[in-house]
């Protein structure tokens, strides 16, 4: 979550991108097929108002949900600094929340979460990045609208978790995509998740009930 609300969406964005130039995408193709000159239809993802719990009259604002879910992060950091055992919940509406209330990804996704299974919708307008490609490719009318889908049972951690599906404007993506070295770049993706992790102190993590539950170790 820290990655996401400080910029992760640009770096899945450019990420995904490099993979598909590199893999041998044309920059018609670029243009054309993997990216598209219309925005995602608005998400039908999880909202606030069908996100209400038991005893509520209506859900949080957007804003004061991220603020006490970054106070549960921060309460989760703690504990796994001081070796302490602990687990964190999110809903599908505390992560929208987080999205929703930082400047940078308000606006640009949203996810749903089915049992054990967690649905991101991505769309987002290219001229919102500053990124080098953008105006040298004429890129500034495009949409980056991306899927991508989550399956992560008990004991999965942040080597080991995996992208099942992800579509790039309809089409396919290899799911293995955390772990393709970037064009360019060198590293993976899944190197960066692996440092987000690390810097929460979360050990590993599950997707059950409608809820991600991420993990800190004790000892």
């Amino acid at each position: 979550m820290g990655c996401l609300a400080k910029g992760c969406l640009i770096l899945i964005v450019l990420g995904i991108l490099l993979v598909v130039v590199g893999a041998g995408g044309t920059y018609w193709s670029l243009r054309h097929v993997y990216l598209s000159d219309k925005p995602i239809p608005e998400a039908t993802a999880v909202t606030e108002t069908s996100a209400v719990t038991p005893g509520e009259t209506s859900a949080p604002a957007p804003v004061q949900r991220s603020a006490e879910v970054r106070e549960r992060l921060d309460t989760m950091k703690k504990a796994a600094r001081a070796h302490e055992q602990t687990d964190l919940e999110l809903t599908a509406a505390d992560i929208n929340a987080l999205i929703a209330a930082n400047r940078k990804s308000s606006g640009t996704a949203s996810v749903g979460i089915n049992g054990g299974v967690l649905q991101s919708q991505f769309s987002i307008p290219l001229k919102r990045l500053d990124v080098p490609f953008r105006n040298a490719f004429g890129l500034n009318d495009r949409y980056f609208n991306a899927t991508a889908t989550i399956m992560a049972p008990p004991g999965t951690n942040a080597s080991s978790v995996q992208l099942s599906e992800v579509t790039l404007n309809g089409h396919g993506i290899p799911a293995g995509l955390l772990d393709w070295g970037l064009p360019g770049i060198g590293r993976s993706l899944r190197t960066y998740v692996i440092k987000y992790a690390n810097q929460y102190g979360v050990t590993g993590g599950e997707i059950r009930d409608g809820k991600v539950i991420l993990h800190t170790g004790g000892g």
